[in-house]
């Protein structure tokens, strides 16, 4: 089957598939791994690392009837970047959740 490029990064693999290709080198693998699961409502997704710091996720769809959107690819990609600055976000202020999780459940002394 012939590949249609929407755009340089998301490629139409058939009327009810299509791949996102990201750039490991710019997003964590746990952010990558976050923004597939939003959307294994809709679509089944797998992970290929064909090429060094280049991850291809693949979509196909799992209702039969429902058609493949460039849409879709690019909120895939926007999805990406949030989760990607949610994780930017715990690394660099992980620790202050923490100490307010620990004082807020410190036992109460009278």
């Amino acid at each position: 089957m012939e590949k249609l490029k929407f755009s340089s990064f998301v490629i139409l693999l058939g009327t009810k598939s299509f791949q996102v290709k990201v750039d490991a080198s710019l997003y964590a693998k746990e952010a990558i791994v976050a923004a597939c699961y939003k959307f294994t409502d809709r679509f089944y997704i797998h992970q290929q690392g064909e090429e060094e710091n280049i991850i291809y996720v693949v979509f196909e769809s799992i209702d039969e009837n429902n058609l493949v959107y460039d849409k879709t690819g690019r909120e895939f990609c926007n999805e990406l970047i949030d989760q990607q600055v949610r994780y930017n976000s715990n690394l660099q202020f992980g620790h202050i959740r923490d100490l307010i999780v620990e004082e807020a459940f410190k036992p109460v002394n009278k």
